[in-house]
Parts: C-alpha cells; structure tokens; sequence
C-alpha cells in the first residue's frame, strides 16, 4: 500500500519507538500486558453476552496465549517484532474465531453517551474569548483521549468517571505540559499572511475522544477556512473509530450544531479511511486516497498515544505537525521520560 507523502526521510522510518527484538525487558513487558489485556476483552459485552461466555472464547484464549508464548522465547517468528505486531496478532486471532469488532457495542454506547454532552460543549467553547479557545480545544483531547481500551490505567480512569465532560477537561494537568507547543502552534495558526489552507488528522477512538475531543478541533479549524480530512482506520482495532463508522457519526453530530451541519454540507470537513487496521499506524501502509488527500495538506495532526507516542514519535515530516495524546501507559512514559496521564502537544515546525 502506498506511503504517506509527507514523511521525510520514508526510507529510514520506523513507525514504533521500541524493537521487542533487540529490547528484551521490554518484550517481556508488552507480551504480558497483551496477556493480561485478555481480560478486558473477556469482559466485553458482544450480542448480548460477555464475550467469555461465547463459545469460541476458549478456543480464541487458548490460540492466542500459546501464540504469545511463542514469541515470547521466539520473537523473530513474525519477522519484526514491536507492539504494532502484537496488535495485529491479537486481531488475526479475533478474527479467526469471528470476533472481527468486538468492541462495537461499546463504542455504539460510548458515541451515544458523549453525543450527550456535545451540545453544552459547543456552547461552551463559542462562549469563551478567541484567545482562550486554543488551549480549551487541547484539553478537550487530552480529556477524550482517555477513553482508551487498550490500556488498563485508562480502562481503571474511565471506570471510575463520575463527572462530565466540562469538569474532566479542567481536571487536565497544569501548564507547562512536558511536550508544550500549543502556544508556538497557536502563533503559527494566527500567522495571517500564511494561514492553514488544509489539515489532515488521524484520529483516535470511539466515544468522548472523537465526539467531544476531535469533533470540536476540527470543526474550530473548519470555522477558520481550514479543509479537514479526518483519516480513520480502514477496520477495527480495539475502540477505535473506523471510517464507515465515522461518517454516520458526524452526521448525527451535525443535527446538534448548524455550524457543523453547514461545514459537512460544504465538505469542509470530510472522512477518509487510513488504511489502517491498528491502534498503531505504519505511515507506510496506507489508502491510495488518504495519500492523495494529505499531499497538498500543511498541517498533519496525529491524535492518540499508538499514533503519535508509540507509533510516529520521532518521525519526522515535510509539514507542521502536531503529536497530542495522554500517556496512558507506564512503559510508554518512560521511554519518552513523562509521567503517566502527562498532556503531550508536541508541535514540529516544518523548515
């Protein structure tokens, strides 16, 4: 599949930040995490039932736990062994037993929950003075972000939720965040004499994450003459949104809000599906049209821990790029030196 146009050295790109090969503490701490996220898979409601309770659990279980003990003493057996591996054997397993999605019904009551708090979002955000709305914007990603459910201190966090989505975004850390180009980013974007003619965005999950997360960023950005193309995956992974999903979505969001019913009438706010088929993304294995829709784009958003930490860290691209997710994951912060549920708004200038 071809490659995304904006990266800049494409021939020395790595899209993960860890080698499970070549690190082997890590290794053992990815393999039993994945062990352990079985889990939150067994609990998942699926037609009706836990998953667990389904006839081919046992099967899926068995498969997949000799599979993992496998790479565990043989981590070359995939060829290349980093967590975008490991999703895509965990899916291949689901697969193979007939669970393709399953977390649709979650994701189908999370959108609705959120759908909820859209309106009051909105108002909020309008009401507020222009200059206030940047950092409110950043805030709600972080705060939607947290909807996560391939990470056990995001499940535990989100368990736990017991207010909306206006106070969960105050409860966002202080400040300087320890990646923190909102301001250089918020000065690009008021540059009047070279404005955002077209952002591309890789969004991020289900739920509060796109509905009241990127939905708000990217219609703010639509109100300023920005075209947005939101770039979904192309099948399920975990919770996260896919484009046959997204498009319906935004359609019921757009009957909330004339200013976002008048930009999808218009098209400037538009779904592409990625290509991708993972929590994680290889920029290198995408749709033929969401590479034509990114060529002529000047600003790139990457929007979740597995896109923009995990995946795509310390790639670096030919456009303005913005890596925003919430580190959900103890392993994760450590290598980029953060503490866990630390903001992270990394801006890239491009040159």
């Amino acid at each position: 599949m071809p490659t995304l146009p904006l990266l800049k050295h494409p021939d020395t790109y790595r899209p993960c930040i860890q080698d499970l090969i070549a690190d082997a503490d890590a290794r053992e701490y990815w393999i039993t995490l994945f062990e352990n996220h079985a889990a939150t898979l067994a609990d998942l409601p699926v037609n009706g039932a836990q998953l667990k309770h389904h006839a081919d659990w046992s099967a899926f279980r068995n498969a997949y736990f000799q599979g993992l003990a496998e790479l565990r003493e043989q981590p070359d057996l995939r060829g290349r062994l980093n967590v975008l591996e490991l999703t895509k054997y965990r899916d291949e397993c689901l697969e193979q037993i007939g669970f393709d999605d399953p977390f649709i019904d979650l994701k189908t009551k999370e959108n609705a929950i959120a759908l909820r708090e859209l309106v009051e979002l909105l108002a909020d955000l309008d009401a507020r003075d222009e200059s206030e709305r940047p950092e409110l914007l950043a805030r709600g990603l972080f705060a939607g972000n947290l909807f996560d459910m391939g990470s056990k201190a995001a499940v535990d966090a989100f368990a736990a939720k017991d207010h909306g989505f206006l106070e969960a975004r105050a409860r966002v850390g202080n400040r300087p965040w320890p990646y923190d180009g909102l301001d250089a980013w918020t000065t690009r974007m008021n540059d009047a004499a070279n404005p955002y003619r077209k952002a591309i965005i890789f969004v991020d999950n289900a739920g509060p994450d796109i509905v009241l997360g990127i939905i708000p960023f990217a219609r703010y950005l639509a109100k300023r003459g920005v075209d947005i193309v939101l770039a979904a995956n192309s099948e399920p992974a975990l919770n996260d949104i896919t484009a046959d999903e997204l498009r319906p979505l935004l359609q019921e969001a757009a009957r909330l809000d004339v200013s976002l019913s008048e930009l999808l009438h218009t098209n400037r706010i538009r779904v592409v599906a990625s290509g991708c088929t993972s929590p994680l993304i290889d920029l290198r294995d995408l749709t033929g049209q969401c590479c034509d829709e990114a060529r002529d784009a000047d600003l790139l958003v990457l929007e979740g821990m597995g896109r923009a930490i995990e995946s795509n860290f310390d790639a670096d691209f030919t456009i303005d790029t913005i890596k925003v997710a919430l580190i959900k994951d103890p392993t994760v912060a450590s290598v980029i030196d953060v503490n866990l549920f630390d903001p992270i708004f990394k801006f890239e200038r491009s040159e």
